[in-house]
């Protein structure tokens, strides 16, 4: 939660234990693929009944986020996609977030190129205060922000 900052909610896509684990500290939407119904079923019933705040929601291709409804959005394996896939998937996701709404990806890698390409994606996708950390070996976690609107001048400073 410390990369997300405070969020109202999160939305996740991917992985139904990241669902999980962030719902012990936040409001979660969980995005998940039909043949996981199951499985993210069990996982609902016992982040409920641990007082956790987790809903789950099929979704395939298209995905039922509003643009700028989205405080934080995390995704995992973000560089296993080919660059322009990648691009066009995280430029697609990036109108759901709010002004100065957050994307976290993680990924198993140390590949140093790899870290670079994901730095490299979250620029293409307009995204602003991007930053990387490796919180163990293997594994990055990058980090970025959706560009916060300007507020028009104040009527009265109009003349």
């Amino acid at each position: 939660m410390r990369w997300l900052g405070d969020t109202a909610t999160v939305v996740v896509i991917g992985p139904l234990w990241i669902g999980a684990a962030l719902a012990t500290r936040a409001r979660v939407l969980l995005l998940t693929e039909a043949e996981h119904r199951a499985r993210a079923r069990r996982v609902a019933r016992k982040a409920v009944a641990a007082g956790h705040r987790l809903v789950v929601a099929l979704a395939g291709a298209d995905l039922p986020l509003g643009p700028g409804t989205v405080d934080a959005l995390v995704v995992e394996s973000a560089a296993t996609l080919d660059e322009e896939g990648a691009l066009r998937w995280l430029s697609a996701l990036v109108p759901t977030l709010r002004p100065g709404g957050r994307v976290l990806a993680a990924d198993a890698t140390d590949d140093p190129a790899a870290e670079a390409r994901l730095s490299s994606l979250f620029l293409g996708a307009a995204l602003t205060r991007i930053a990387q950390e490796r919180p163990r070996d293997g594994t990055v976690l990058t980090t970025g922000a959706a560009l916060t609107v300007a507020r028009p001048a104040a009527a009265s400073s109009r003349q």
